[in-house]
């Protein structure tokens, strides 16, 4: 068996490097900032069908828990309405770009939305940007707005941009259960 070259040594040797440095970074025992929203919360949801009408109140229960070495944090969503609704996203922070993502599905939507975003310290707030497919296919640009006001409450607003255009269309308020 042939003996690999040093430019392939040192190139091996690097990946292994880096596998290794990205593993211990996962497995930090230094928990997320967002790791605070881990439990169990009362959901009041506002939308917003079309904009400059009145919104449609509903409320429901969601539960968020850390995920994957406590990295990521999952949410489970589920609204009493006229149609059950249930949704399921993520929240997390990408060690390779240091950029926050989440991703979002649900009951009323059969795609998926993906979005990444940044953390303001200063505001405790997260902000997202990203876009979902529109009924007719065509790409909608999307903003999602989380603020943390205290370990009890936050609120979770979502933004899409059409003709130009960017409207509230729905507001999370949530407030621990436990």
């Amino acid at each position: 068996m042939n003996k690999p070259s040093a430019s392939r040594r040192r190139w091996m040797l690097a990946l292994a490097m880096s596998l290794a440095a990205g593993s211990a970074a996962a497995t930090s025992p230094a928990a997320p900032r967002y790791a605070q929203l881990a439990g169990h919360w009362a959901v009041q949801q506002s939308m917003w069908a079309t904009p400059g009408a009145p919104a449609v109140v509903d409320h429901g229960t969601a539960t968020y828990a850390l995920v994957l070495g406590g990295r990521d944090l999952r949410q489970e969503l589920r609204i009493a309405s006229s149609k059950p609704f249930e949704g399921l996203g993520y929240i997390g922070k990408d060690a390779a770009t240091g950029r926050y993502f989440s991703s979002w599905m649900d009951t009323n939507f059969s795609g998926m939305i993906l979005a990444r975003g940044s953390y303001d310290a200063a505001s405790r707030t997260y902000t997202f940007t990203g876009e979902m497919a529109g009924n007719d296919g065509v790409p909608v640009p999307v903003r999602e707005v989380m603020r943390i006001a205290d370990s009890d409450h936050f609120v979770y607003e979502y933004y899409e941009t059409r003709n130009g255009k960017e409207t509230l269309a729905v507001s999370l308020q949530y407030t621990r259960l436990d």
